[in-house]
């Protein structure tokens, strides 16, 4: 289950789900089928279910019977989104499902009424009978709106078409009838509520038009308009008086001032009647300068005694005379308009000053008539208002209508709706993907091991180096006999993808970072019957068929594999090379097969627990070194045997082998972390016993995703 999550981000890839889905062909294949009969069971038991539709609209704008006044300023309020949503809600609410209960008597149907199946029914109210009736029917209705229009589906299903059709109308016509029923009552409220407020309207009305007749009467007032209007053009046309007598006084007044100044400076009446501009004055004055002309001529040829002289001389003098007179009338008259006109404006200011404080008391009397008008006035718009809704309201009784109307009726439905061949394939074809999908991820979590070289490298944090090919995977020629052993197949097929694994093994020891170069590899594993063995004698074999000088040192105590492997009979073995009793040279081993030597393990001879650490065992090291090009450890595990640890510590590098698929993940874990506790030089990692078909249908990330393309390269 641990490595299902090391690889979770594996599995998301798209290309290793396809891969994933080809390594579970045949469980996918029969969780599909499983998934698909079962569907199949379920669609041919499944009831027939009839669903019928019917369909009404709501009207956008109302278009009563009786319009309303034409002054009428309420607006008229247009169906809009929310008005269709709460019809909605409105057909499938309760209490219009019961009223369909009742009227279509639903309680004594057996699908609304499971209880008259029974033989022996549970006794039940007709209230509770009632109840389930209602939750029964609203359990089979839907009903929606179609898009964004004012149209509204109302589909009910049954098994009975005919029901269906029956109870989907019914619904329609409730909704209808309910809400002509509730305009209906409305309008009669309306009239109730208006006709009674009506006399107490009236009262207050009547009150107010008499509160204003009273008021005119008291202050003798007709109309505040008319008071206001003829008190202001009587003042109007008295200041216009007043502004001509005015006038006329300063005239006066500035003629009289003029004639009084000249008088008391002396001057003549000749003088004076110029300046006041009197035309008897003037007359005279131009009669005495002809006198004065001829008196002048006379007293040149006369003397003073001259009768016709002393003549002129008293016509002028009484000509004089004439002239003083007429400015003294002319002033007298002057001075007596200038009187009038002062008498004049005064009479005006007076009449002003009058008018003024009549119009204040007017006015004031105005405020409290136009306050009382003004109640009157409203009194009588309110009751106005209610009498004309009160007429429309009795007008409108009986001539309610509903706020929508049928599309159509719902029709028996010929063909049931349920169970329908196609969803039921969509729902097979779905429930195969997901019962598909499922197996895969439980075989996923069942497997406990690695899969690729990726996930090597991901979990442990080691490089990769390659896999090792199990041999019933390899299509080789079936010639090849099937109990042909590893160890045997690298040398009767040299240029095989299995021969071909472990020289890329070495190439890639040998390259691998070190401290000194790579001579003596280590081969170990966590646990075994991982492959380590097998491994370390078809890695010696193809290195010494290589033409490289190789040994392979059985160092695994206990099992002793490879000893039984590659020798038939060994005279010495390394227990005696390590107690001294023959040397190094004695206990080689040549494999003629190959050319590889092995310095193996006889049969009854025990090595001491500790001498596979002693320094005769590095003198043993080290002499190999400067005899041959490569050195392989066989170690023993290292979960189970602790030398195996003390072998590695002694190699350059070691190989650490994790069997594909069945190493635990945390066993690995804990091997390696074993090796990490000694100091051992841990080259990388390889997966043992890989099935290369499948490895090349999904092994994405390893090379052997591609093994079919480049098979042919292999004999």
């Amino acid at each position: 289950m641990t490595q299902s999550f090391a690889e979770g981000s594996e599995l998301l890839d798209l290309r290793a789900i396809g891969r994933t889905i080809r390594r579970f062909a045949w469980p996918i294949v029969g969780a599909s089928v499983i998934a698909l009969v079962l569907t199949a069971l379920v669609y041919l038991h499944a009831k027939p279910l009839y669903v019928a539709t019917a369909e009404l609209q709501l009207d956008r704008v109302s278009d009563p019977v009786v319009p309303a006044p034409a002054d009428n300023k309420e607006p008229v309020l247009p169906t809009d989104s929310p008005s269709v949503d709460t019809a909605v809600q409105v057909l499938q609410s309760p209490d219009l499902l019961g009223k369909v209960v009742d009227s279509l008597r639903l309680i004594r149907n057996p699908l609304f009424n499971p209880s008259l199946l029974e033989t022996a029914p549970a006794p039940m109210s007709p209230q509770a009978l009632r109840d389930r009736a209602i939750r029964i029917l609203a359990g089979g209705l839907q009903v929606q709106r179609e898009g964004v229009s004012y149209a509204i589906a109302i589909n009910y299903g049954s098994p009975d078409p005919a029901l269906a059709a029956t109870v989907a109308n019914a619904v329609m016509m409730q909704y209808l009838q309910g809400q002509r029923s509730s305009q209906a009552a409305q309008t009669r409220r309306t009239a109730q509520l208006l006709g009674a407020r009506m006399a107490k309207l009236r009262d207050q009305v009547l009150s107010a038009e008499r509160a204003v007749a009273q008021y005119r009467q008291q202050h003798r007032l007709f109309a505040a308009s008319d008071v206001s209007s003829i008190t202001q053009q009587e003042l109007s046309v008295l200041d216009t008086q007043l502004a001509e007598a005015r006038s006329a006084q300063a005239a006066a007044n500035a003629r009289l001032s003029a004639a009084q100044a000249q008088l008391a400076s002396g001057k003549t009446g000749d003088t004076l009647g110029e300046a006041l501009n009197s035309p008897t004055v003037s007359a005279l004055r131009q009669q005495r300068a002809t006198l004065g002309t001829q008196l002048a001529d006379l007293s040149s040829r006369y003397g003073p005694r001259h009768p016709q002289l002393i003549k002129v001389k008293n016509q002028i003098a009484d000509l004089d005379s004439q002239i003083n007179a007429e400015v003294n009338r002319i002033v007298s008259n002057v001075s007596t308009d200038a009187r009038v006109a002062d008498q004049r404006v005064a009479s005006i200011n007076g009449s002003i000053n009058a008018l003024e404080s009549r119009l204040a008391a007017d006015n004031n009397a105005s405020v409290r008539l136009d306050e009382l008008q003004r109640n009157a006035d409203s009194a009588r718009a309110l009751y106005q208002t209610f009498l004309d809704n009160y007429k429309q309201a009795l007008a409108k009784q009986g001539t309610e209508t509903s706020d929508a109307h049928a599309i159509s009726r719902a029709q028996v439905p010929a063909l049931p709706t349920t169970p329908n061949p196609l969803i039921f394939l969509v729902i097979g074809v779905t429930a195969a993907v997901a019962a598909s999908a499922a197996v895969v991820m439980a075989l996923s979590l069942l497997e406990r091991g690695f899969r690729t070289g990726d996930a090597v490298e991901k979990k442990l944090g080691i490089p990769s180096l390659g896999t090792i090919p199990a041999l019933e995977s390899l299509r080789e020629p079936t010639s090849v006999d099937a109990r042909e052993s590893p160890a045997q197949f690298v040398l009767t097929h040299p240029k095989s993808a299995f021969s071909e694994a472990f020289r890329s093994l070495k190439t890639a020891l040998l390259l691998a970072p070190s401290s000194r170069p790579t001579k003596v590899v280590a081969v170990t594993s966590a646990l075994p019957g991982e492959g380590k063995t097998s491994a370390a004698i078809c890695l010696a074999r193809t290195s010494a068929l290589a033409e490289s000088s190789t040994v392979l040192v059985d160092c695994d105590t206990r099992r002793r594999e490879s000893s039984r492997l590659l020798a038939d009979a060994i005279p010495r073995g390394l227990a005696e090379v390590l107690s001294g009793e023959c040397t190094l040279d004695e206990a080689l081993v040549r494999d003629e097969a190959s050319g590889a030597w092995i310095i193996a393990q006889r049969p009854g001879v025990d090595i001491p627990l500790d001498v596979l650490g002693s320094d005769r065992m590095r003198q043993i090291i080290d002499e190999l070194r400067r005899r041959f090009d490569f050195i392989i450890l066989d170690a023993s595990p290292l979960l189970p045997v602790a030398e195996a640890r003390v072998v590695a510590k002694l190699a350059d590098s070691v190989l650490y082998l994790v069997r594909w698929k069945t190493t635990p993940i945390k066993a690995a874990e804990l091997g390696l972390k074993k090796l990490n506790a000694v100091g051992a030089n841990v080259a990388g990692t390889a997966l043992s016993r890989v099935n290369m078909i499948e490895q090349a249908r999904s092994g994405f990330g390893d090379q052997e995703l591609y093994y079919n393309s480049y098979r042919q390269y292999y004999a």
